[in-house]
């Protein structure tokens, strides 16, 4: 693995790194469905405030690897800006993302002596790395934070179970409209905006869809006048109800 290293120094800034190893490249063919996924979840306030003394920043470029398969499972990461891929290659070659990591996901949670899947920046990102030997003291030296990060887990563990059932019975339609919702950021007086870095293979291959059927669905949702499109990468969600009943999430 190349690490990533941000020195403190006192009285200094911690520098952060910039992490520059290419990422993978998307399969063309829907994934089946995966396990659970080791990482994303979102902390709890009182374990980020025992967390803040032991983390360093770290930033990662565009189209660059955070972690890949194989590395030794040494640190836990929180993500502060950007968004980023959970990414797993199959052994016939195809890729499938298990997860996005946004703003305030933790990722790298696992017993394993090695990370089984890759974490790639999608954008520019900024974040949070805590030696995993430091983490776990904090977990061992507080058992009310101890109880917090069980919390956390227990939550990952419900988003797998979520992923499980929009790629084994959801129809294409029902996947699409539970991606777009889980991007929601806020509202406008029409409707509600989601930013979507990713390209529509990264979208593909996290639906177990083709990237055809990813474009169809996404023109279905605009003729019904469910979505418009802001920009390139940028949806307005006008039919918000809507979307909700056909996630039934």
């Amino acid at each position: 693995m190349a690490h990533v290293h941000a020195v403190m120094q006192s009285g200094q800034q911690a520098h952060p790194a910039i992490l520059a190893r290419p990422a993978t490249q998307p399969s063309r063919r829907p994934a089946p469905v995966p396990g659970p996924v080791p990482g994303a979840v979102v902390p709890l306030p009182g374990a980020v405030d025992l967390l803040q003394r032991i983390g360093r920043p770290v930033q990662a470029q565009r189209a660059t690897a955070v972690l890949e398969t194989g590395d030794a499972n040494t640190h836990v990461y929180k993500v502060t800006e950007g968004i980023l891929r959970v990414v797993r290659i199959l052994p016939d070659g195809r890729r499938h993302i298990a997860h996005f990591l946004k703003p305030g996901d933790f990722f790298g949670f696992s017993e394993a002596a090695e990370h089984d899947c890759s974490v790639e920046a999608i954008t520019d990102c900024a974040l949070t790395r805590y030696a995993r030997k430091d983490f776990d003291a904090v977990i061992e030296s507080d058992p009310a934070a101890g109880r917090q990060l069980f919390r956390l887990m227990c939550r990952q563990l419900e988003a797998s179970n979520r992923m499980l059932l929009l790629l084994g019975r959801k129809t294409a339609i029902e996947r699409m409209a539970s991606f777009l919702l889980s991007f929601t950021t806020g509202t406008q007086a029409r409707g509600i905006k989601v930013f979507l870095p990713m390209s529509r293979g990264d979208i593909a291959d996290h639906l177990g869809l083709t990237i055809e059927t990813v474009s169809r669905t996404i023109s279905k949702f605009r003729q019904q006048r469910w979505i418009s499109l802001v920009d390139s990468h940028t949806i307005l969600i006008t039919a918000p109800e809507t979307l909700q009943e056909l996630a039934a999430d």
